[in-house]
């Protein structure tokens, strides 16, 4: 293990965790540090705000944990602003989620803008301009937009919406990545470890973001199939999920569930048979299961000769070979 400037390395691992702080510069340094060093550490993005630099005393510590990037920052009103030219420089392609602890924020994206105070929550992209006005301590975390995407429907829906801290699960999440950000996984197993970490984050994210949906206005005149499509998502272990327990949980009957698939071009089963392989191709790809007989039965398949053939037709590639990268 090395230190230097504030971070840690595993050096057998590649882990990085690193700590930035402006209490050990000189005031007339703060501001360009939090500027030039910071904003540019975790995101690429203008900084200003009116706090004069001799009292300007913010922090961001963060670090990896498998795909993610878990972070803490804690800093005064500040002024933090994304651009086109930001965008086109750094290319990151990434969805932020960002946790208050203490304070307040204000986001603005894409038309939206979300109030934010203690115990709120918030997502933004990266691959879109934003403002964010903060003065808080909150906690963010950089999710991939493929992984993010493969366990949340369009999580473009909830950008710049405040998720209140009345829901459920956001102090589960608050706790969870405190513990990350803390916890040493230098030794075997950590990286399989890491990976697990990973996914318990997104997927509460992803619960999280459920439990809002049904109150997104969007939602309202496609809540019936929504309703299918989550219940289906939800068991899709179940071998014996069929098209009238899908009926049943929307509330309609099999031809008025046909119906609705029609408008995607799909049946019930056939939808349901490539949301089980691509979820499996997850499962693989993240870790979540140790070999390709686990990831069939995991997800709703009894043959794995079927599920093998079928996983190589639809992505090019054995299950196998994904298990192995």
């Amino acid at each position: 293990m090395s230190r230097q400037s504030g971070t840690t390395h595993d050096l057998r691992r590649g882990r990085v965790r690193q700590s930035l702080t402006t209490s050990d510069k000189k005031p007339s340094e703060r501001l360009e540090f939090w500027q030039e060093v910071v904003c540019k550490k975790y995101v690429s993005a203008s900084a200003e705000t009116e706090v004069v630099d001799d009292e300007f005393s913010g922090s961001l510590t963060s670090g990896e944990l498998g795909p993610l990037v878990v972070a803490e920052l804690d800093a005064p009103l500040h002024f933090w602003s994304r651009t086109a030219r930001h965008i086109q420089n750094d290319g990151q392609d990434v969805f932020i989620v960002s946790l208050i602890q203490q304070g307040a924020g204000e986001l603005s994206q894409l038309g939206r803008s979300a109030r934010l105070g203690p115990g709120d929550l918030v997502i933004y992209d990266t691959a879109a301009t934003f403002d964010y006005a903060l003065r808080a301590r909150t906690q963010l975390v950089k999710v991939p937009r493929r992984l993010l995407e493969s366990k949340l429907d369009r999580p473009t829906d909830f950008l710049a919406r405040k998720i209140d801290c009345s829901n459920p699960l956001s102090s589960i999440l608050s706790e969870l990545l405190t513990r990350c950000l803390d916890i040493e996984l230098s030794r075997e197993p950590g990286p399989s470890i890491a990976k697990r970490l990973s996914n318990a984050v997104v997927d509460l994210v992803a619960s999280i973001c459920d439990l809002e949906r049904d109150g997104l206005p969007e939602v309202q005149t496609s809540r019936p199939l929504e309703r299918v499509m989550r219940f289906a998502r939800a068991n899709l272990d179940d071998p014996e999920l069929r098209p009238e327990a899908l009926a049943a949980a929307g509330a309609m009957s099999v031809r008025s569930l046909n119906r609705l698939f029609s408008t995607l071009g799909a049946t019930p089963m056939r939808w349901v048979w490539s949301e089980r392989l691509e979820a499996s191709r997850v499962a693989l790809m993240q870790g979540e299961v140790r070999s390709v007989t686990d990831a069939a039965f995991a997800h709703g398949f009894s043959d794995l000769g079927h599920f093998s053939r079928s996983f190589k037709r639809t992505f090019g590639m054995s299950p196998q070979t994904v298990l192995r990268k």
